[in-house]
Formats: C-alpha cells, sequence, structure tokens
C-alpha cells in the first residue's frame, strides 16, 4: 500500500455532513476567531490518560494545539474549540476551513523541531510515526498520544470526542456530541434489530484486498448492521489482507469499496478474472464509500453507519 493511501485512509496499515458538525462549524476561520467559550475552570487541571502508559496533565484549556490527525481535527471543529489550533496535518480536509488551514504538518513523517516551533502547548498524535512522542517529550512539548490502533469501536470514537472536550475545556460540546450521535446510532440499530442473518460482506481497502476485520471500528459498523463480515476477528489483526482466493470462495453478498479514489471502479471489481460469479457482482451489490469518512475517527462515522444501513439494507432505510 502506498503512504498516499495509508495517509488518506487513516488506518496505519504500514499498520473513517453530520448536520451538528455542520452548525458548530459552518461560520469557523481557520486558526483565527473567536475562542471557545470553555467549560468550568474547574474542570483544569486535567489529567488525561495516553495511549503508552503515561499521563499528560494540563493545568489549563491549551491554546496552541497542533493536530496530528485529521479524525482529531474534524473532532476539535465539532466541539468549538477551533479557535485553539496552531496547525493541523497536511491530511485534513473537513471541514472546510482544516482544508484551507494555513499552518499544516507531516503527521507520517513528522519534523520534531518544525512542530516545537510553532511553540504548541498540546500536540495530539494518533501513531507514533518516527518515535514523535518521546521526541516530543524530550523537548518538553506536551503530548496526548491517543493511538488509532486502540480505537476498535463505535463506543471508541466517542471516548475520543469526550478526550478532547476534556483535553480543550469542552466537555460539555463533548457529552451533547455523543449524545446526539448516539441517537443517530440508535435509529440505525432500531431499524435493524429485526435481522438475524445480515448479508455477507467484503470491505475492501485497497486493490491489494486490505480490508477491516471485526477487531476495527469499521468492523464495529458491520456488527451494529448485523452483517457477517467475511474477514471475521481477522486473526487480531484490525486490518488484515485477504487473498483473491479467499474472497471468491467467501462469495460476499455486498462488495464496500473504500478505494474508489485510488482508481478502483464498481467496473474494474466486476472486470476482476473470475468475480463474475460473486454475489455481490451478480446482484450488482456494489457500492463505494468516502474513506475519510469511514475510515477516520471522528463525528462523521455516523453518517458511514447511516450510508452502509441503506446500502446493506435498501428496504429499510429507502
Amino acid at each position: 500500500m502506498t503512504r498516499t493511501r495509508s495517509t488518506r485512509l487513516g488506518l496505519a496499515l504500514a499498520v473513517a455532513a453530520l448536520a451538528l458538525l455542520a452548525a458548530a462549524c459552518g461560520d469557523s476561520k481557520s486558526g483565527s476567531g473567536s475562542r471557545p467559550t470553555p467549560t468550568p475552570a474547574a474542570s483544569f487541571p486535567v489529567t488525561l490518560d495516553r495511549s503508552d502508559g503515561k499521563t499528560l496533565t494540563l493545568d489549563a484549556a491549551p491554546q496552541r494545539i497542533v493536530s496530528l490527525s485529521p479524525g482529531a481535527t474534524e473532532i476539535i471543529y465539532a466541539l468549538g474549540a477551533e479557535g485553539s489550533l496552531a496547525a493541523v496535518d497536511n491530511q485534513a480536509d473537513y471541514p472546510q476551513a482544516a482544508k484551507d488551514f494555513p499552518t499544516k504538518v507531516d503527521a507520517y513523517q513528522p519534523n520534531v523541531e518544525a512542530i516545537a516551533g510553532l511553540d504548541p502547548d498540546l500536540v495530539f498524535v494518533a501513531t507514533d510515526s518516527d518515535g514523535i512522542v518521546a521526541a516530543l517529550d524530550r523537548l518538553h512539548v506536551p503530548v496526548l498520544f491517543s493511538d488509532l490502533n486502540t480505537v476498535t469501536t463505535i463506543d471508541g470514537v466517542y471516548d475520543q470526542i469526550r478526550l478532547l472536550g476534556r483535553a480543550t475545556g469542552t466537555s460539555g460540546r463533548a457529552e451533547d456530541l455523543v449524545a446526539a450521535l448516539q441517537a443517530r446510532e440508535r435509529a440505525v440499530t432500531g431499524a435493524v434489530a429485526d435481522v438475524s442473518d445480515g448479508p455477507r460482506v467484503y470491505h475492501e481497502l485497497d486493490s491489494t484486498f486490505y480490508t477491516a476485520s471485526d477487531a476495527s471500528f469499521i468492523g464495529d459498523l458491520y456488527r451494529l448492521l448485523h452483517a457477517r463480515n467475511i474477514a471475521g476477528d481477522g486473526g487480531g489483526n484490525p486490518y488484515p489482507q485477504l487473498t483473491q482466493e479467499a474472497i471468491l470462495a467467501a462469495n460476499p453478498d455486498v462488495i464496500v469499496l473504500a478505494d474508489e479514489e485510488f482508481g478502483v471502479s464498481v467496473d474494474s471489481v466486476k472486470a476482476r478474472p473470475g468475480w463474475d460469479e460473486v454475489a455481490a457482482v451478480k446482484d450488482n451489490r456494489i457500492y463505494g464509500v468516502d474513506p475519510d469518512v469511514i475510515s477516520r475517527p471522528g463525528p462523521r462515522i455516523i453518517d458511514a453507519l447511516e450510508t452502509l444501513a441503506k446500502d446493506l439494507y435498501p428496504e429499510k432505510f429507502g
């Protein structure tokens, strides 16, 4: 998988428009404008757990955040805390203000001196590329490391929102956002509550047959929809690589493509040798999804759930 593909998917395979989000972000200006109204001062100091077993204590709401995660950046905008951003990673593209943000850094080949030179009072790291966490620690730059690979469920995405709410002094907004997302989740899961034997699904991340297993937050979407993921638990690997033979033998009822922007299309899948016998191909049940929506642990993950629900059960969500 190319570095561009890995970065865009946000999955570390070298290792997913919400109305409430739009309302929170619509009038934002990148890196400037009024500060968000924080939760009461009693919320600070706050001590946050990091993925490496260490903790980070913040004495006050940060005013210069460097976000090295597109998903975290989306959450910060959704919480109305974008005024505290000093820089975002160069793959951040939602909302539009994040795409147009004037100061961007590389999260996958991070330059520790350049990041430190931005004088951040918080750096959010989702993938510890090139040992960036330890390097920033040595420079005494406050780092909140929340490993993307530990987010394996939709509840884990909600936890990311709460974590960033605590870090930015917007815990109340975070709880409101989570509650709104959970209500939408319940609307979907309630509609499929009577499904006992959902379709067999193959979720394609790239043309070399990397996929998302039950051990990933993408896989959790299919679990919520009672679909049968042909990748299973991936042998404990959230994003395993399947063989073409295994896919054909599994005979998926539905194929979901998260790699259309890399040249894979419905027609190109249909043209693969031997795939004309796959149920999904015969029944024309091949669907494309935006990888930036489905592969980022942020508020739009429920957009992805709603999209998949319509694709898997058009009779219920038509």
